[in-house]
């Protein structure tokens, strides 16, 4: 399913709550064809997972050109009171700063903490950054779905971006990866069920696999069924999170953080073709 334009449209989510930590565990197959590249069909075998998802034909569509940019150089401060205007990024048009109660998905690595406004992620979806490891931070706006994870896939760091493309995961699939905390769905009134809607499909650079972001596992190509493993995080209001981590930076805003558009491969065939950065 092709990303609509509807996503523009949506509002920007409140979240309350926490999120625990959860191992997911999985294994590759093997004699999946490796080496696939954005623009032709994620290999290996025919996604016995999509399958069972909406639409079923996931594996047989290959990625489509969208603005929705992943930040892949995240940059960071103290606040973002030094930050120009940058008002599609702010929960507020009168506010030149981050808000107090601008919702933030939080995470803490010993002494240090980092947090990454809800504002920015329903527009980039996907950030790739490093923060006690390499870690993936994702939202998807159409189904109040978030998700973190470390961005290793069969035990190799690999960067992950927005396909354009939507699949919303079965009942039996969904419901498991709600119980199991491996997702996270709010709105503005608290924590609820994520809403019935395509989610966000993720590629992975390392294998060129294609990820349901609810589900935090691939459902086709070469890492097919593999988890990824969830890193404990927790949603809250900046100022809360402020409170109880003094020393935690945030994430800013593009242009200060960089963002990559990744359009397909080039003549030659296999390389990806980047800009935006």
């Amino acid at each position: 399913m092709r990303r609509r334009a509807m996503l523009s449209a949506v509002a920007t989510a409140g979240l309350a709550g926490c999120l625990t930590g959860y191992r997911g565990e999985g294994t590759v197959d093997r004699e999946a064809e490796r080496g696939a590249v954005l623009g032709e069909r994620p290999p290996g075998n025919a996604g016995r997972v999509a399958e069972h998802g909406l639409p079923s034909t996931i594996c047989e569509e290959p990625p489509q050109r969208t603005d929705i940019l992943a930040v892949d150089e995240p940059s960071f401060a103290a606040d973002w009171e030094a930050v120009d205007p940058a008002r599609r990024y702010r929960p507020t048009d009168d506010h030149d700063g981050l808000p107090d109660d601008a919702v933030v998905a939080g995470l803490a690595a010993g002494d240090r903490a980092r947090a990454y406004p809800l504002s920015v992620l329903r527009h980039h979806e996907v950030v790739n950054d490093r923060f006690g490891g390499p870690v993936l931070v994702t939202y998807c706006p159409l189904c109040r779905s978030g998700l973190v994870a470390t961005r290793r896939v069969d035990g190799v760091a690999t960067r992950f971006q927005v396909t354009g493309l939507l699949w919303k995961p079965s009942g039996a699939y969904g419901g498991a990866s709600r119980t199991e905390g491996r997702v996270f769905g709010a709105d503005a009134d608290g924590t609820t069920d994520p809403a019935r809607n395509g989610n966000l499909v993720m590629l992975d650079d390392a294998t060129g696999s294609y990820w349901s972001q609810f589900l935090g596992r691939a459902i086709c190509g070469p890492a097919e069924g593999t988890r990824l493993e969830i890193r404990p995080s927790t949603v809250a209001g900046w100022g809360d999170w402020r409170r109880d981590h003094p020393a935690t930076d945030v994430l800013l805003p593009p242009p200060r953080s960089g963002t990559v558009d990744y359009e397909g491969v080039d003549a030659d065939g296999g390389r990806r073709v980047e800009r935006g950065r």
